[in-house]
């Protein structure tokens, strides 16, 4: 058998073997198993503030994750604007920014729902 016709029958076995497989290999997931045990107790909180900050930063801490500065805007909820007399919705700079931000198809899909 000359090394042309060896060539084309190996291409063609391969060929075959790769389109029978391929679809179980590409649903093969591969399985990743990760564990990590935190401890905490009252002796790994700072006393004073709050708790659920400390152990958010924490644990975020434990798992690598370098968390951002703390957004003291958002923790104003019973703060009052002084010029009007209401009440500051920390959450109305997201909602502008998100409003500002939308789509043509964001904004047609908002007035479909209603």
């Amino acid at each position: 058998m000359n090394s042309q016709a060896f060539k084309k029958l190996i291409k063609e076995a391969v060929a075959e073997a790769v389109r029978e497989e391929l679809a179980e290999i590409l649903t093969q997931k591969p399985q990743l198993n990760e564990s990590k045990t935190a401890t905490f107790t009252s002796a790994n909180l700072g006393g004073a503030g709050d708790i659920r900050a400390q152990l958010h930063s924490q644990m975020g801490a434990m798992f690598g994750y370098n968390q951002p500065a703390t957004r003291n805007d958002l923790k104003i909820i019973d703060a009052v604007d002084p010029s009007t007399g209401d009440k500051v919705n920390p959450y109305l700079a997201f909602i502008n920014d998100a409003a500002n931000n939308m789509t043509a198809q964001d904004k047609s899909g908002l007035r479909n729902l209603g």
